[in-house]
């Protein structure tokens, strides 16, 4: 991979329900990173750092605007090309996607291969490795998704997997892209080395929620095998995450504080370290951007029910008709995000339980989520039904959050649903996702320029 990667130090910092203050520095050597234990704790504190980047909005606006939940409304090129599924191999914000992936990467395989010589307690190493193990477990599964493609479903090739520290470029470095089945294999084997590293809890509710626990990997477990029909799995996951837990926060408490029990880990931003969510998703007489509103159906999907609570979190530009989800609301930009909830768990296993036929079950995890919404129950007969239900609550659930794009397509629907997609503003009225090939984004130019050996996705050769 032709990234360069700087290792940050930081120290986590709280104050009240506070923040995780990560201040970057210089490229550093990896003997200086990994020279004492408080330098190590800095490098892994700049692997959280870097995971910001991907998360500070880039997976959640361009997956949603690629999805038929929201549409790009001002003049950004790279999202209006998002929302026409139009993407070239130059891209700024695919590529910022991609190359932040291996950022993540690298720093994680610095942690893998120089703690475990440091002379420091075992217990310690164990959390370290845990925690580098499953941030390249979610970088890779994030990579697969995005730019690989979806378990019997779409695609055949994956990541370029790396799990050597970069050290320069060479031609043993230039490697092609692994398959499809070998890159999500190698999310699947990290989350797994995580959950029998990483410790139960932390310290503080707190901590448990700004790096990563045994609870965030079983939940992120349960969401690779959802993504990979293991039903089984999914279920025996999700009900680990879930187990002695429930959906006692109120949902826009969720939104209105950080670290919540709803939380299962959550991205740290402060106002230094800023989250780009309220920029892009909040209207602009409210001193955002404003680029990116819901779909209108969306908005209606939302409103439909009175008594739904979910609503309460969105809002209308009084200068022209589209509304926002206004989740992320600090007018600082220093809102967190929920990157593992609670009530994915509950629909993870809603829909586990469906394709296993405990119909019971299934509908018992997806009513539990509206109930906290204040809506009624569903009734939905027969595993089709019932599948149909728990996918359009979570379009209610994660209005903004990233979600529908990967879940209209694992279920293998995306040239259905994805058609005639209405918008607001556009060179033409409606937009469909008519070539299949256009399930995943294109492996940026960049990176294809730097290694020959990388093959481009069949749509975009």
């Amino acid at each position: 991979m032709r990234v360069l990667v700087v290792i940050c130090a930081g120290l986590l910092t709280f104050s009240g329900c506070n923040l995780l203050d990560l201040e970057p520095v210089s490229q550093i050597t990896s003997n200086q990173a990994f020279s004492d234990l408080n330098s190590a704790e800095g490098a892994v504190n700049g692997m959280y750092n870097n995971l910001q980047t991907p998360y500070m909005w880039r997976v959640q606006v361009l997956s949603d605007v690629a999805s038929d939940m929201s549409q790009q409304i001002d003049t950004w090129d790279a999202l209006i090309a998002t929302d026409e599924f139009n993407w070239s191999v130059d891209n700024s914000e695919v590529e910022d996607l991609y190359t932040s992936f291996y950022r993540c990467i690298d720093i994680a395989n610095n942690i893998i291969a120089y703690v475990p010589e440091m002379a420091i307690d075992q217990g310690i190493k164990d959390d370290m490795l845990g925690q580098a193990y499953w941030v390249r477990g979610l970088a890779y599964f994030d990579l697969a998704r995005f730019f690989g493609g979806y378990p019997q479903v779409y695609g055949e090739l994956g990541a370029v997997i790396v799990v050597t520290p970069s050290s320069g470029i060479t031609e043993s470095d230039l490697k092609p892209r692994s398959t499809l089945a070998e890159t999500y294999a190698q999310a699947e084997s990290d989350l797994l080395q995580a959950l029998q590293l990483l410790p139960e809890a932390r310290s503080s509710t707190v901590l448990s929620k700004v790096k990563a626990t045994k609870p965030a990997a079983r939940a992120l477990l349960a969401r690779y095998y959802l993504y990979n029909r293991q039903w089984d799995l999914a279920e025996q996951y999700a009900t680990d995450a879930i187990a002695g837990k429930s959906l006692n926060v109120p949902f826009m408490s969720i939104f209105r504080n950080k670290n919540t029990e709803e939380s299962l880990f959550e991205v740290q931003f402060s106002n230094v370290d800023i989250n780009g969510l309220r920029n892009w998703y909040y209207p602009s007489n409210l001193s955002a951007r404003g680029g990116t509103a819901l779909h209108q159906s969306t908005y209606e999907a939302i409103v439909a029910d009175p008594a739904d609570t979910r609503a309460q979190l969105i809002a209308q530009n009084p200068a022209r008709p589209v509304y926002y989800p206004t989740k992320w609301d600090d007018p600082q930009e220093g809102d967190n995000f929920q990157l593992l909830r609670l009530a994915e768990q509950y629909l993870i296993r809603a829909e586990a339980r469906a394709e296993l036929e405990n119909f019971d079950g299934a509908l018992e995890d997806l009513n539990a989520v509206r109930a906290r919404a204040g809506v009624a129950a569903r009734t939905a007969a027969g595993k089709d039904a019932i599948i149909a239900a728990i996918l359009e609550e979570r379009r209610l659930e994660f209005v903004g959050e990233g979600q529908r794009w990967f879940d209209v397509i694992r279920r293998g629907l995306g040239t259905t649903v994805f058609t005639n997609i209405v918008r607001t503003t556009g060179s033409q009225p409606s937009y469909s996702l008519s070539n299949a090939g256009r399930q995943v984004m294109p492996i940026p130019s960049v990176e294809t320029r730097a290694n020959n050996n990388v093959q481009q996705n069949e749509a975009y050769r």
